[in-house]
């Protein structure tokens, strides 16, 4: 048992001392990007008149670390919705970070009766940047209110907490 304890602790400092300390690689990918970056992008109206756009403002405070302001305005045949948050990325090596925030969404129903209905949930998760234009996401967005909005106008449906995976292709 003895030689079985030592022979473990040796082969640990070992392993723990041959790793090497690796300096995040300085990239032209948007986790590298330092300063302040601003994009949005809409969808044209459809047919039953429903219109989608968002922006997100970025700010990099360093080569791992990134504050983000996004927001999405969507009407359907029942309400319009606005919907933003702000998040914090923190990434692990060049590609591969976890992020986390809160999150508000308002719904404003076009009746214009009773009290203007919202939620707030906090959001995290992870991401992967595939390349400069494509990334992956993985969130969780649980409410942190009890909320009477539903889905796409409707509230019948209510929102529960949700996972979601998203993705983004930039061209």
């Amino acid at each position: 048992m003895k030689v079985l304890m030592h022979s473990f602790l040796f082969l640990f400092v070992i392993v723990s001392k041959g790793q090497t300390i690796e300096e995040p690689p300085v990239t032209n990918l948007p986790s590298s990007l330092s300063g302040l970056s601003i994009t949005g992008h809409a969808y044209p109206i459809s047919a039953i008149g429903d219109i989608h756009k968002s922006f997100m403002l970025k700010y990099g405070i360093s080569k791992s670390f990134q504050l983000e302001l996004q927001g999405f305005y969507d009407t359907y045949i029942l309400s319009e919705r606005f919907r933003s948050s702000v998040l914090a990325k923190v990434y692990l090596n060049k590609r591969l970070y976890l992020l986390g925030g809160v999150e508000a969404e308002i719904a404003t129903e076009n009746a214009g009766v009773g009290q203007t209905p919202y939620r707030l949930g906090f959001v995290a998760g992870a991401g992967y940047d595939v390349s400069e234009n494509f990334m992956i996401e993985l969130k969780s967005n649980v409410q942190l209110n009890q909320s009477t909005i539903g889905a796409f106008g409707e509230a019948q449906f209510v929102i529960p907490s949700v996972y979601t995976i998203g993705s983004k292709l930039k061209f």
